[in-house]
């Protein structure tokens, strides 16, 4: 019997970066604050990284004006 696994996920600085699929096109990585907001989707680890870096203030800002 096989058994389904999650698919990868890593975190970085309070975002989660889920691989969403690494077929002949590349990789798809999903990124989304721990407050479920999302940020976007990416083609690397590396882009999902500077994506959180270039929004985790604008997030954070956000999240505060709504709380």
């Amino acid at each position: 019997m096989s058994q389904v696994l999650p698919p990868p996920c890593w975190s970085h600085r309070g975002c989660r970066i889920q691989l969403l699929s690494s077929g002949g096109q590349g990789a798809v990585y999903r990124v989304r604050h721990q407050s479920g907001a999302a940020l976007g989707q990416v083609g690397s680890l590396a882009e999902a990284r500077q994506l959180i870096d270039d929004q985790i203030v604008l997030i954070r800002q956000r999240l505060a004006a709504v709380a």
